[in-house]
């Protein structure tokens, strides 16, 4: 699986039954299973992926699904709709940017994890 912004082959990172791919350039994560997603927002005490909302902004190319090579959608919320992710409508993974704050260095699970929860905490604020 090929990053959506770099271009070059994604990293699994595994845990239990449950799995991530990163990017090693640009700190991206891929979240294939919004059923794993959602274990991860759970148990930071966050809202399930359908509760946090979001707008769609069908104007935004953001790249390809890793997964099915179709469009990914860009979900816009956080203070201002200052922050985005993108969503394959074919199979349901999510794209998370990597931060400037994390470098592209390797992460383990607890390290990935915290990358996406740090994102969608922010994303959820409505401000």
């Amino acid at each position: 699986m090929d990053c959506p912004r770099c271009s070059v082959e994604l990293n699994e990172i595994a845990h239990e039954d449950s799995a991530v791919q990163r990017c090693a350039e640009c700190g991206g994560i891929w979240v294939g299973d919004a059923a794993d997603l959602n274990k991860v927002l759970l148990h930071a005490n966050l809202p399930a992926l359908s509760a946090l909302g979001g707008y769609v902004n069908a104007d935004e190319i953001s790249g390809m699904c890793p997964a099915c090579n179709v469009d990914l959608v860009v979900v816009e919320g956080g203070e201002k709709r200052s922050l985005a992710y993108d969503t394959c409508e074919s199979c349901g993974g999510i794209w998370v940017d990597g931060t400037e704050d994390e470098p592209a260095a390797e992460l383990d699970w607890k390290g990935a994890t915290s990358q996406v929860v740090a994102f969608f905490k922010a994303f959820a604020k409505k401000k």
